[in-house]
């Protein structure tokens, strides 16, 4: 079946804020207005959608010029392994690229490779991914 990827959509919270919990990412009482604010505050989101209900999306923060970040790719548990996760990939960068944006990245889990080089990524051979701790 064809799924269409719709960008910068109203996205009906629940479902997406189900999504989140699907993949572990939001526990079970994380506050839905955190959800709100993290879409809202991103440059783009790309999500597909079963008639009217999401069944996967994707959401880049970017300065609208020059460089995004991919993050939060995510499908729905019996939609996975058909091509979804892709087609939102090559959908938001497509849309970045629109833009003028030529450095978009992401960082992938392990087994994640497949899907990103299938999209068109790249690895990025010599670089490091670092993340910062804030101070407690």
């Amino acid at each position: 079946m064809d799924y269409p990827v719709r960008i910068n959509e109203s996205l009906p919270i629940e479902e997406v804020l189900s999504l989140y919990r699907e993949a572990g990412w939001f526990a079970p009482d994380d506050p839905a207005h955190e959800l709100n604010t993290m879409l809202k505050n991103s440059f783009a989101v790309a999500a597909v959608f079963d008639g009217p209900h999401i069944i996967g999306f994707a959401r880049a923060l970017s300065d609208g010029v020059s460089d995004a970040y991919i993050l939060d790719v995510v499908v729905s548990g019996k939609y996975r392994k058909q091509g979804i996760a892709k087609k939102i990939v090559t959908a938001l960068t497509a849309y970045l690229s629109t833009f003028g944006i030529d450095w978009i990245v992401c960082i992938g889990v392990q087994g994640t490779e497949k899907l990103y080089t299938g999209a068109g990524g790249i690895p990025l051979e010599g670089h490091t991914p670092f993340r910062f701790q804030t101070p407690e």
